[in-house]
């Protein structure tokens, strides 16, 4: 019969490693971080609690020293026989088929990081001192980044297993703020991420104006909400996007501690795909997301297929990036009410730079001004495009910055078919771009009437309104009329001036032609003889020279 506090015998693969060792947890009474502070009572290291619950979880196989120090956490003698048994039982669970227990996901798709958080350790850091720094005054911290940078995995993956004392999270959901008010005479320390709603972050930045003494508040905020934090986002701590060295370990750090290593050339084929150079200091903040949903794809095929690691064959075989991309992409414009679908085509052309525009020779990604695409509609239509967007940065197509929007990396251009085929068609209508950088300059000038179209460009931009009746939002349609005013009232003079000299011109011309019409048809000559007119006739008495005079009788 299997001991209550665990059967090594039992164990004949991961799975049953895993299912004993948490039957010894439940016998111990105690939690993954008494567990891990435990384990230094045997000579080793300390082990952060995470990696404790991944081995009782099954998430990854310890080490044999490492085993020891587990055993020795749950209370077994280090003489204890017992102890022979839990090696055999490790020996037979690494030699086993390979096969992932049900349930284990290193790679968190498009969700934040639960488990193992690589390439932030700086960044954990930062914020960990930073807490306290503050903590005995009662103080907000502020972490901030672009959607898909990673800031809620920062968060809850690195920073609060770093924190001492129990960390509140009060969910995203209605009333969070209402919730937090109540939490906040008790937790010491409360965690809120996934802030990216200018309603939310102005509500607790009223709610956070005083922080009680000894109360510390970590915000996880999305930049295009900062501004509404007021004062508390003066010095935020910034989530940018990683460097190729980092986005390697990305790939690799969480399959190694599943055990289940990335097969050699893996990371270099997801970093060739996501268009990065090795030594690349920076990546788009849509790089993280894309290649979280590519190697959790290829992950799934390594769970079916089983084997001792995830091999470069699952990754092209769940389709890499680009099939991510056109997966994830697809799925959510297809889960669109039809309503909003008619909005998504063209609010992507507006972030992207077709080929003849500025020198571009393939289609690029740009980024635009989040306001444009709402300012000067009413409240509905406007709710109508903000969901539209907030389904696309949700499913990663697009990255929402500090008031800004841009999709989330160049290989969505490409990887997405629907996508790929709006810019083809729209690759002959470079006006669309022209009017959209022109109407964002044109109000940031304060709309200043040097930035307005004229000329050839605004009939091309007019042709392109007249074509695509919808295809504009009203600033941009604000612009084009202001555009053809001043036109209008340019040319105006002008041509009233060209009119007046081609009158001049033409009356000229008739003056002339009289002239000589009425020189043509003179009298013959003052003598009264008829012959030549009198022009033929002094040409002929000037070559003939004086008539002779005839003395008088």
């Amino acid at each position: 019969m299997p001991l209550p506090s665990g059967d090594p015998d039992a164990v004949v693969d991961r799975a049953g490693l895993a299912e004993q060792l948490g039957r010894m947890k439940d016998a111990s009474e105690l939690s993954f971080r008494a567990l891990a502070k435990r384990t230094q009572e045997s000579g080793v290291p300390l082990l952060p609690f995470t990696t404790v619950r991944d081995y009782v979880q099954g998430r990854s196989l310890p080490s044999a020293v490492r085993l020891d120090a587990l055993l020795t956490a749950f209370g077994v003698p280090s003489g204890d026989p017992v102890r022979e048994r839990w090696r055999a039982a490790l020996r037979r669970a690494a030699a086993a088929p390979v096969k992932p227990p049900p349930g284990l996901r290193p790679y968190p798709g498009t969700g934040p990081v639960d488990g193992v958080l690589p390439g932030r350790a700086d960044l954990v850091e930062e914020v960990v001192a930073r807490v306290h720094a503050v903590r005995p005054t009662g103080e907000v911290v502020v972490v901030t980044g672009p959607s898909g940078a990673g800031t809620s995995s920062l968060l809850r993956a690195g920073v609060r297993p770093a924190l001492e004392g129990v960390v509140a999270t009060p969910e995203p959901g209605p009333d969070r703020v209402g919730r937090l008010r109540a939490l906040l005479g008790d937790a010491t320390t409360l965690l809120v991420d996934d802030v990216h709603r200018e309603a939310e972050a102005a509500a607790l930045r009223d709610l956070l104006a005083a922080v009680p003494p000894g109360r510390l508040v970590l915000l996880g905020v999305r930049e295009e909400a900062l501004a509404a934090l007021g004062d508390l986002a003066l010095d935020p701590v910034r989530v940018c996007g990683m460097s190729a060295a980092r986005l390697r370990e990305v790939v690799t750090a969480p399959a190694r501690a599943a055990g289940f290593p990335a097969a050699d050339g893996l990371a270099e084929l997801v970093l060739g795909e996501l268009e990065l150079a090795p030594d690349a200091p920076s990546s788009p903040s849509g790089a993280l997301p894309l290649l979280g949903v590519a190697l959790a794809a290829a992950w799934e095929r390594t769970a079916t297929a089983g084997g001792p690691e995830i091999t470069i064959a699952h990754y092209r075989a769940a389709g890499g990036v680009y099939g991510a991309v056109a997966r994830t992409a697809e799925a959510a414009y297809e889960a669109l009410p039809p309503e909003r679908r008619t909005l998504v085509r063209p609010l992507l052309l507006r972030l992207v730079r077709v080929p003849g525009t500025a020198g571009v020779a393939d289609a690029v990604r740009r980024r635009i001004r989040r306001f444009g695409l709402t300012h000067g509609l009413d409240a509905g239509a406007a709710a109508e495009i903000d969901a539209t967007v907030e389904a696309l940065v949700a499913a990663r197509i697009l990255v929402a910055g500090e008031g800004t929007l841009e999709l989330a990396h160049d290989v969505v251009l490409r990887a997405w078919p629907r996508l790929a085929g709006w810019v083809r068609e729209d690759r002959e209508r470079p006006a669309r771009g022209i009017v959209t950088d022109g109407a964002r300059i044109w109000h940031d000038s304060g709309r200043d009437e040097g930035t307005l179209l004229g000329g050839r460009v605004l009939a091309e931009a007019e042709a392109f309104a007249a074509a695509e009746p919808g295809g504009l939002y009203p600033l941009e349609r604000e612009y084009l009329a202001a555009s053809r005013a001043r036109e209008t009232a340019r040319t105006g003079p002008t041509r009233r001036l060209r009119v007046a000299v081609a009158v001049l011109a033409v009356l000229l011309v008739v003056a002339v032609a009289a002239t000589v019409y009425a020189l043509t048809r003179a009298p013959a000559d003052r003598t009264g003889h008829g012959g030549p007119s009198s022009r033929g006739a002094g040409t002929v008495a000037a070559a003939a020279g004086p008539e002779p005079r005839v003395p008088s009788p």
